[in-house]
């Protein structure tokens, strides 16, 4: 109970920032818009660089492979878009503050993750227990009680300070849409393509901050989609502090993988869901 009332109040907070009650953005700047609160506060929860490199367990391939089975989940339930970057962003915090023992350890604790974004993004949210009872890999031998699994999600949400309400590749993605208000479904499906991909792929995570990677998302969107050099030129000027240099260079990479989708190991999730974006990435070629 104690676990589900801190959740609540979280829930409650968010809930608050939404409607723009007692948001906490406008309590310490009248004028601030929330793409600048992102800003000011990802800094706050940025990754530690290169953090499996204590993670004795957990390789770049086997995080990459834990992200890809979570897209897989989270597509199987049809459950909102950013339940899934908000689930990533827990695995990827925790651990970078415990070490988990194993590879079995490990999918416990995404599937957990999954379910607390759930409670803090969606109208409703799975049992983790039916989730490992009912998966095919690895959980069909082991027995959980409740109990267990209300302990793992304790101790998750303690090792994260109870912190829920973090800016995501999706949070930025987001506000710069509603910013701009000139893109069409087509360009935005184009962009969280390739905000997706950025989720799936480790070096991405530690390399760049999610506003830098959705800008590069949407940049690369405007590649793929053939916009004009006059109005990309734009974008990079309206989104500093963000380097041209970096954004171009980032968004190239995310097209490189984004094209690497359906025939690679992994993100096969990612390509069956946005198997137009990739059949259009594939023609501008």
């Amino acid at each position: 109970m104690a676990i589900l009332a801190k959740l609540l109040r979280c829930f409650k907070n968010k809930v608050h920032h939404h409607a723009h009650n007692n948001n906490v953005a406008l309590d310490q700047e009248q004028e601030e818009s929330m793409y600048a609160f992102y800003k000011r506060i990802e800094t706050q929860n940025q990754l530690s660089t290169d953090f499996l490199s204590f993670q004795p367990q957990v390789s770049v391939y086997v995080r990459n492979s834990l992200v890809d089975w979570l897209t897989s989940l989270h597509f199987s339930l049809d459950l909102l878009q950013p339940t899934l970057f908000l689930a990533v962003n827990i695995v990827d915090r925790f651990l970078s503050v415990e070490v988990v023992s194993s590879e079995h350890d490990l999918k416990q604790v995404a599937t957990v993750a999954l379910v607390i974004a759930c409670k803090f993004e969606e109208n409703w949210s799975p049992s983790a227990l039916t989730l490992m009872e009912e998966d095919e890999d690895g959980y069909g031998s082991t027995y959980y009680s409740q109990q267990q699994i209300d302990a793992i999600e304790k101790n998750i949400l303690q090792k994260l300070g109870w912190k829920l309400l973090v800016p995501t590749i999706h949070s930025f993605l987001v506000e710069i849409f509603d910013s701009c208000g000139y893109f069409d479904q087509e360009f935005k499906d184009m962009a969280f393509l390739f905000g997706e991909v950025a989720l799936n792929n480790y070096h991405a995570t530690i390399s760049y901050l999610p506003s830098t990677l959705a800008v590069s998302a949407i940049y690369a969107a405007m590649c793929v989609l053939k916009k004009s050099h006059g109005s990309k030129q734009i974008f990079l000027n309206t989104n500093q502090p963000h380097s041209k240099g970096e954004v171009t260079f980032c968004a190239g990479m995310l097209q490189r993988l984004a094209s690497m989708a359906p025939t690679g190991k992994l993100m096969r999730t990612l390509a069956e869901k946005y198997s137009d974006q990739i059949l259009i990435l594939h023609s501008k070629k």
